[in-house]
């Protein structure tokens, strides 16, 4: 006999499979085939609620709501870490921008953006975490986030935001000190990986 999975139950199986820290504002990395191939990280296997495999049409479905169209804005993009730093801190210099590096640096033995080994995050302690959610702050990312891009490819991020215009009057500002800064929008995993 066939088993099948309600809406009900795949949401019940897909929040309790998600579990987030209260303690952190770091929400989850995303899915590996969204993952910058710079910093590969092992996720949990999903958690099996029928006897057989969803449909490609119910995956999607499942799916879809775990993504949302962003706008970032990116100052510049090198395979280099140094002079997007040196150029963070003159953005910032320029525009008042905090900087936020979510606790990561980079460490050129293995060419990461990382986070520490230490870190409260066991599952992604001393690998890449992506930043993902809306806000006006400066920090290093890989690139292939956000756009097709190498995988050792780094963006100076400057913002990312839901509305267009948003993105549109950050850039301006930041054109004044790099005048190669663009956008891009992009459909960004927002969902939980946990």
């Amino acid at each position: 006999m066939k088993r099948r999975v309600t809406p009900l139950l795949a949401a019940a199986s897909l929040l309790a499979a998600c579990h987030s820290d209260p303690d952190t504002t770091r929400t989850a990395a995303v899915p590996a085939a969204h993952a910058p191939q710079a910093a590969p990280t092992e996720l949990p296997a999903a958690v099996s609620v029928a006897a057989e495999a969803p449909t490609t049409e119910t995956a999607a479905a499942d799916t879809a709501d775990q993504y949302e169209t962003m706008y970032v804005v990116i100052a510049d993009t090198s395979r280099q870490y140094r002079p997007l730093r040196r150029q963070l801190l003159r953005l910032q210099a320029a525009t008042g921008q905090r900087i936020d590096t979510m606790g990561r640096f980079y460490d050129p033995q293995k060419d990461l953006i990382r986070l520490p080994d230490d870190d409260a995050d066991e599952l992604y302690a001393g690998d890449y975490f992506p930043r993902r959610l809306p806000d006006a702050t400066l920090s290093v990312e890989y690139t292939n986030l956000y756009a097709p891009a190498h995988a050792k490819s780094m963006a100076l991020v400057t913002g990312i935001y839901q509305e267009p215009e948003r993105a549109d009057s950050l850039l301006a500002v930041v054109r004044r000190a790099a005048p190669t800064a663009f956008r891009v929008k992009t459909r960004m995993y927002i969902g939980c990986m946990h």
